[in-house]
């Protein structure tokens, strides 16, 4: 039988992707595995073979061999010690054909030919010999006794005994004590959010646990009445952005944020302000900050749109930061990602303009355009109007009249956006209807460690818990209060759904009866 490939989760980095690369000196050997099969030092498989002197031994007189390289014989040419006669090569040329001990001398990239038995046919020969230049990629045996590797921790196998995904064989790895299928392992999700609780010191200080560096940072002091900060690494340290107001950007290079760290933040004192650093370092704080990743601080020039922008993008947690300069046009704006965003959140760096929040499912048109704006600052519904973005694979475009173009893409004005999709067993973006009774689960697929949440239909705060803290303990993107424990409303996590655990569920602010409510939820790496 054959070598079954991995899948993907095993690479082959031999070029022509052999399962084998011929030695200098190889025994030939013919079993019948459903008709008769050249081997190969005891393997079968697709060969490679490298540039050199290449010698086949005990070639049985039974099983005459040609190689099958009509206009390739300067890259590829074969001879033998025991001449079996000619005869019509499948290709219709005449070839030569040997037994014995057979010579193979490469001298050139051939590509990929065939072998061949002068009686028997091709023998699981065609197209089976490809050129490489390296002999370092994977070798898999294949089998269910035979041929199996020595029990060497990390050694990989195809057991063509046990089967897996509905087929007839499957691929293990021994861990040093027994095989272990590698087909259907779930693939880990990624790590692309993490979230930390500290008390502060007055001064300075390096926190650290979030397992990367992180490039958007969102800070709220839990015990005091002080806005939300928000930083991120595209925009720099030192600059503040705050989720409560319209305000515009603000921070003096190491006031309250210091920096972005390997593995995790430095927090600073502002002492330009003593209300400032009660955003992040007060000595009587105790604080919660929520991080994600993009890329580490690099930015790199996207020019998929008319607008060039400025863009770090992390595609695997599907989250990407993109800065630009407005042109009164609306654009179109590269925002770096593998697929089109679910929610982009914006905000005017320069100018003193709500927050803009736009999601696909809260819409009154079909997706891709995202017309259901919100506002971060404020508890109001949504509001259906002209303004709009249109998402694309590539980029999104502010529609509209020019007069709300100040809130999206002035000209002149700068811009910061938070662009976020939805990725499998880490982050789900979606919306629900309240039931106004306890219960109400919501499938998202994993087990989540904070989730926001925003009434679409009316009124209601924009709602925050996380695991870390509680999920009975909330904060608000829309103010200053310090963090209220919920004894009669609040969320709780499963391994796939959240839902509503108090004996006051029907709160507006999260599981108001008929009301639509808009969430974003993400797992901590």
């Amino acid at each position: 039988m054959a070598t079954t490939k991995l899948s993907q989760e095993v690479l082959d980095f031999n070029p022509g992707n052999p399962d084998y690369v011929l030695d200098s000196t190889n025994a030939v050997t013919v079993i019948n595995a459903g008709g008769n099969q050249y081997n190969f030092n005891g393997v079968y498989g697709k060969f490679g073979a490298k540039i050199g002197t290449i010698t086949l031994t005990g070639v049985p007189a039974g099983h005459p061999i040609a190689f099958i390289n009509s206009g390739k014989t300067s890259q590829i040419s074969y001879t033998g010690t025991v001449d079996e006669g000619t005869a019509t090569g499948p290709d219709g040329n005449t070839y030569t054909f040997y037994s014995g001990t057979v010579t193979l001398t490469v001298s050139a990239d051939f590509g990929t030919i065939s072998y061949y038995c002068k009686i028997h046919g091709y023998m699981g020969g065609q197209d089976n010999l490809v050129y490489t230049y390296s002999d370092s990629g994977l070798k898999i045996p294949s089998g269910t006794e035979v041929n199996r590797p020595t029990a060497v921790a990390g050694m990989v196998r195809n057991n063509t005994n046990e089967s897996s995904d509905s087929s007839n064989s499957c691929e293990e790895y021994y861990n040093g004590t027994e095989w272990k299928k590698i087909n259907n392992v779930a693939i880990p999700p990624p790590v692309g959010f993490n979230a930390l609780i500290y008390s502060g010191n007055g001064s300075s200080q390096s926190l650290t646990g979030i397992g990367f560096q992180p490039d958007l940072v969102w800070i709220k002091n839990r015990n005091g009445t002080n806005p939300h900060g928000l930083w991120d690494s595209t925009r720099g340290a030192g600059k503040l952005l705050v989720s409560n107001t319209t305000a515009a950007e603000s921070g003096n290079s190491g006031d309250l944020m210091g920096s972005f760290d390997s593995d995790g933040f430095q927090v600073n004192r502002n002492y330009l302000s003593f209300t400032a650093y009660d955003n992040t370092n007060w000595g009587a704080g105790t604080y919660v900050g929520w991080t994600w990743k993009a890329n580490g601080g690099t930015t790199s020039s996207n020019t998929e749109g008319t607008i060039t922008s400025t863009v770090q993008a992390n595609q695997e947690t599907g989250f990407s930061i993109v800065k630009y300069t407005g042109n009164g046009g609306g654009g179109p704006i590269g925002h770096g990602l593998s697929q089109a965003p679910e929610l982009i959140l914006v905000k005017a760096m320069d100018a003193a303009h709500e927050w803009q929040l736009f999601n696909k499912d809260v819409s009154n048109a079909t997706y891709p355009t995202l017309n259901g704006r919100l506002a971060l600052q404020s508890t109001g519904a949504a509001n259906f109007d002209a303004y709009t973005v249109s998402v694309g694979a590539t980029t999104f475009e502010w529609t509209g009249s020019s007069s709300g173009f100040a809130y999206f893409c002035a000209n002149g004005t700068n811009y910061i956006t938070y662009c976020f999709h939805s990725v499998a067993g880490y982050s789900k973006i979606g919306t629900y209807t309240g039931t106004g009774s306890q219960g109400n689960n919501q499938t998202i697929g994993f087990q989540a460690n904070f989730i926001m949440i925003k009434n679409v239909s009316n009124t209601g705060a924009w709602r925050m818990f996380d695991t870390i803290r509680g999920t009975n303990k909330s904060l608000r993107a829309n103010d200053t209060a310090a963090e209220f424990v919920d004894t009669a409303e609040y969320v709780t996590f499963n391994s796939t759904q959240f839902y509503f655990d108090g004996a006051n569920n029907a709160n507006s602010d999260i599981n108001a009866n008929g009301d639509t409510y808009l969430y974003m939820a993400f797992k901590a790496g």
